[in-house]
């Protein structure tokens, strides 16, 4: 870089790189600092060279884990929580964002607290995607955005509403009606050749105390990875639970009611496995009685009722179920592009050795603008 520029060496010692970082100003509360500000240039450019679609927004959330001690008390980002990669011990920090549906673009960002849930930073994004589209004299009601059902509630039902945007939705099982969940594969209509192995039908329904338009959708090739999944689980736990019976039937066995209940709720906690398989468990003097018992008619249950079905709510009333299942599959094509943060060998976002907040910020600023670089460099 000397012989070529001029620049002089120690421009890119260690030390220079986080001086670089602590340059960048952290705003008042309320305010955009220079990342946001950063942030809404880039969008402007690409709105004027016409990469934003207009259609979609994807927004979605997700967690990294962070190599911050314990014992370290500056950082309010890193905290402990769910980590989605199983890294349980480790402090993380979340991240919502929001991108293109169709370029893949990254329009904002916010790195938030791990231990804050999904559902719990839709609001604040929310008013991030309202001034954004604002500044871009973007209409609000002419996008759609596009959420899985992590942040579906009925709070952010009405967040959704009252930022008067267009939205499409995943709904957990226990949300989705059950009239409309349970239809049979029969009743399900056949989705057109851009959607092959898809099924679906769609009904105006009362969720959430108002009326949207419900589509609940079949995947065949869903269905088969679900019931994959429950049976090498079911191979697992079963196995478990038969060792686990052998152990505590020996008399000098030392193990307690509630520790034994303890494994079985863990290892029954994976879906549909409880509903499955139940567990017996009584005191023989000095040992304990295990007794299993599977239920033969679930998994066809599961089958003909559950398993390969996702249940989408959206305030578009007149879109076919076509067009809101087309709309949803975009979202889950983003987050294709996510994984490549933590598991591809493109962009990684980690190991990230940075100890402060407003490092860990500009991390995730840089980690976005390398995938819109080369998203916009694909296209």
């Amino acid at each position: 870089m000397h012989s070529l520029w001029g620049f002089p060496p120690e421009r890119f010692t260690s030390q220079a790189f986080w001086d670089c970082f602590d340059q960048i100003e952290s705003a008042a509360p309320g305010a955009a600092d220079q990342l946001q500000q950063a942030q809404t240039r880039l969008l402007g450019v690409w709105k004027d060279k016409h990469l934003i679609s207009r259609r979609l927004l994807a927004y979605d959330t997700t967690n990294f884990h962070t190599y911050i001690a314990s014992t370290n008390q500056r950082s309010q980002l890193a905290q402990r929580g769910h980590n989605k990669q199983g890294r349980h011990n480790l402090r993380q920090a979340g991240l919502s964002y929001v991108l293109d549906g169709e370029s893949g673009l990254s329009l904002c960002h916010h790195v938030y607290p791990g231990n804050l849930a999904d559902a719990n930073e839709l609001p604040a994004a929310l008013e991030r995607i309202g001034a954004m589209l604002d500044e871009q004299a973007i209409a609000r009601d002419s996008v759609t955005l596009v959420l899985d059902k992590g942040s579906a509630a009925l709070a952010n039902t009405v967040a959704l509403e009252q930022a008067g945007v267009g939205w499409i939705s995943a709904l957990p099982w226990n949300q989705a009606p059950p009239f409309l969940r349970e239809q049979p594969c029969e009743k399900l209509a056949p989705l057109g050749g851009a959607h092959p192995g898809l099924q679906a039908t769609a009904a105006k329904q009362v969720v959430h105390g108002r009326e949207y338009l419900c589509v609940v959708v079949y995947s065949a090739v869903f269905a088969s990875e679900q019931l994959h999944s429950i049976t090498a689980t079911l191979t697992k736990v079963m196995q478990s639970i038969r060792r686990l019976a052998s152990e505590i039937a020996k008399p000098e066995s030392r193990f307690t009611e509630e520790g034994i209940q303890r494994r079985l709720r863990r290892w029954l906690a994976t879906p549909y496995l409880s509903e499955i398989l139940t567990c017996e468990l009584k005191a023989n003097g000095k040992s304990w009685d295990l007794r299993m018992a599977f239920d033969h008619a679930a998994l066809p249950r599961l089958l003909e009722h559950r398993l390969g079905r996702t249940t989408l709510l959206t305030n578009r009333l007149d879109w076919t179920a076509e067009q809101v299942v087309d709309g949803y599959l975009g979202q889950q094509r983003i987050e294709g592009v996510f994984r490549g943060l933590k598991e591809g060998d493109w962009l990684r976002w980690g190991p990230m050795y940075h100890w402060t907040d407003s490092k860990i910020r500009v991390h995730a600023f840089y980690c976005l603008l390398g995938i819109s670089l080369l998203q916009s460099i694909h296209k």
